[in-house]
This record gives C-alpha cells, sequence and structure tokens, in this order.
C-alpha cells in the first residue's frame, strides 16, 4: 500500500519537473524578448535623433538637399512620431526656409499625425509668406473672370500655381476699386487680387480710310483724321477761315457743296476694331444705281466693306469718307459720311 503511494508521488514529480523548467525557460525568452524590443526602440530613437542632429547642421552649413535627406531619413524611420516633425520644422523656420517647414507639416498630417493641430500649424506657416498681388482694370459692364492661375517662386523654382477664390463673380457695374481673395492650398499663398472698374470712355471720329491691316490676331484701321463741317452755312464759314471759298460775281462768298473738310495733318491714326464691329456703307457705294437712296445706309458684312475700299482706295474722287464710333479705343461702329 505505501509502496503504491510512493511511486504514484515519484511518477507525478518526474512530470513536474520538466514542466518546471519548461515554464522557467519560456519566462526566461519573454524577459529576452522585452529587452531586445526596448533595445530596437532606443536604437531607432538614437538613429532619429542622429538623422535629424545630422540634417540641422547640413542646414546651417547651407547644404539644402543633403539636410533635406537627413530629415526624410528621420520621419521614414517613424512616421508618426510627432515630435520629429515639430523639430524639423522648427528648424526650418528658424533659416527662414518657410516653404521646407509647409511642406513637413503636410507630410505630418498625410501621415495622420495630430491632424488638427498640425493644420493650426500651416495657418500659422502660411501667414508669413508673402501675399500674392494682382491688379486689373476694366470698365464698367464688361464680363470680366478671375485668373485661375498666377506664376510664383516656390524653393527658387517659378511655379504656376492653381487659384481658389472665395467669390468668384466679379460685379462691374459700380465704379471704384473692390478687393478679391483667394489662396492656394498646396503651397500656402494667399492671394490678393485689386480691380478697379473704370468709367467707359467714348469718342467719335472722322477720317479717309487709309487701310485695314492685322497684328497678332487683331484688326485695325488706318484713319486720315480730318474735320468736318457739314451744312451751307457752317461749312462757308470755315471756308472762308481757311481762305478756300470762292467769291461769285457779286462778290460774295460761296461753296459748290454745303460741306467743309479740313485736314490739318498728314498723320495716319490706327485704331483696334473690335470683333463685333458694324461696317456701313451709303447706297451709292454699294451699286451707283442706287441714286434714290444714295445717302442712305446699309449694314454690310466686313469682307463686303473692305471689298469697296479696295474699290475706292486708288480713286481720290470715291476714297471712302468714315465716321468711327469708339469705346474705350476700340471702334466699335464704321459708317460712310455721305458726300453730296
Amino acid at each position: 500500500m505505501k509502496l503504491s503511494i510512493i511511486k504514484k508521488l515519484l511518477f507525478l514529480i518526474i512530470i513536474c519537473i520538466p514542466l518546471t523548467v519548461l515554464s522557467c525557460s519560456n519566462t526566461s525568452k519573454k524577459i529576452t524578448l522585452s529587452e531586445n524590443t526596448e533595445n530596437e526602440i532606443s536604437l531607432e530613437e538614437s538613429e532619429i535623433i542622429k538623422s535629424i542632429t545630422a540634417g540641422e547642421k547640413l542646414l546651417d552649413e547651407g547644404k539644402l538637399e543633403e539636410a533635406k535627406e537627413n530629415f526624410s531619413k528621420a520621419i521614414s524611420l517613424d512616421k508618426t512620431n510627432k515630435d520629429t516633425y515639430l523639430r524639423i520644422k522648427d528648424k526650418y523656420i528658424s533659416v527662414n526656409k518657410l516653404d521646407e517647414a509647409y511642406n513637413i507639416v503636410k507630410s505630418a498630417i498625410s501621415n495622420n499625425v495630430d491632424i488638427e493641430n498640425m493644420k493650426l500649424l500651416l495657418k500659422e506657416i502660411s501667414s508669413k509668406f508673402e501675399v500674392i498681388n494682382l491688379t486689373s482694370s476694366i470698365y464698367q459692364y464688361s464680363n470680366y473672370a478671375l485668373p485661375k492661375n498666377a506664376d510664383i517662386k516656390i524653393l527658387g523654382d517659378s511655379v504656376q500655381i492653381p487659384i481658389t477664390w472665395d467669390n468668384e463673380i466679379v460685379d462691374t457695374e459700380s465704379l471704384g476699386t473692390f478687393k478679391y481673395e483667394g489662396f492656394n492650398e498646396e503651397y500656402g499663398r494667399k492671394v490678393i487680387m485689386n480691380i478697379t472698374i473704370l468709367e467707359n470712355v467714348y469718342d467719335k471720329q472722322i477720317g479717309w480710310v487709309k487701310d485695314f491691316y492685322k497684328e497678332n490676331g487683331q484688326l485695325y484701321i488706318n484713319l486720315d483724321l480730318v474735320e468736318f463741317y457739314l451744312g451751307r452755312e457752317e461749312a462757308l464759314k470755315e471756308a472762308i477761315k481757311d481762305g478756300k471759298a470762292g467769291i461769285d460775281e457779286n462778290g460774295e462768298y460761296f461753296l459748290p457743296a454745303p460741306v467743309w473738310i479740313r485736314n490739318n495733318s498728314s498723320a495716319i491714326t490706327s485704331y483696334p476694331i473690335s470683333d463685333d464691329c458694324i461696317y456701313s456703307l451709303c447706297s451709292a457705294t454699294i451699286n451707283l444705281e442706287n441714286y434714290e437712296t444714295r445717302g442712305t445706309l446699309v449694314n454690310i458684312s466686313y469682307t463686303d466693306f473692305l471689298k469697296a475700299f479696295n474699290d475706292t482706295k486708288n480713286n481720290n474722287a470715291r476714297i471712302l469718307l468714315v465716321w468711327v464710333d469708339i469705346k474705350n479705343g476700340s471702334i466699335f461702329k464704321i459708317y460712310e459720311q455721305y458726300l453730296p
């Protein structure tokens, strides 16, 4: 009986000893693994600090690309380390490299590091950038679209950046200068456009048509400008001033026609012509048989107007005398002056 109990106890002891040893062995392994992990973390932090420090030194020496490589290495070792981004950002700001600092904070956001606070830092850095100021002058009631892009210098290179405007609709009804604000998120740039709305300027001139021509896709007309007086009394008065009026058998001044044209200069004046310009010729210029309606103006195409001009330009008796209506320096209407 006692012998049986002793045998059972021995059996249990034999089984327990290996289990105890195995348990101790596993615990030892766990402790070893924990110590290895801590060492790896410590080594990683050391490498991060080493890379940042090297980058800071290179940045102080003006070696921007080499510094950037070291900073990138530090971030790649632990993309979730907030302090890494902040230290690099601060270093860039300390040497006035705002674009680089802005990009570092953007990379933190893209790696989901403290996003809300990083966005605040972006705004803070953006406020330090020089504002892009644009200006433009346009006429009242004209159509105008704000520019979609702006050219700026980024890291020494010319870059065209897209602009998002707070208000894209430009109201041209009121005269004055108005400010429109925009922003480029990629580079953190604020854009201000000052638009001056000018009063439309209208003018009217008369002259002999000398030529039509195109330059860079823009149509122009050359005119020999003159003074024009219509009506027997006024025309005669001006002719007398110029000493050109005739004298009849009664010793009185007269003109053969109730019109006087004074040309004080041989200078040629060039005007741009708007795309929607209206062209008109006298009925008799279009067709000599239209005698009864010879002075009536008829709207025609530019092609027909040009043909009429080419037909008459070498004939001094039929050279075209035209009025031009001008808006803001550009002709919007050309129409022949009938000469009786």
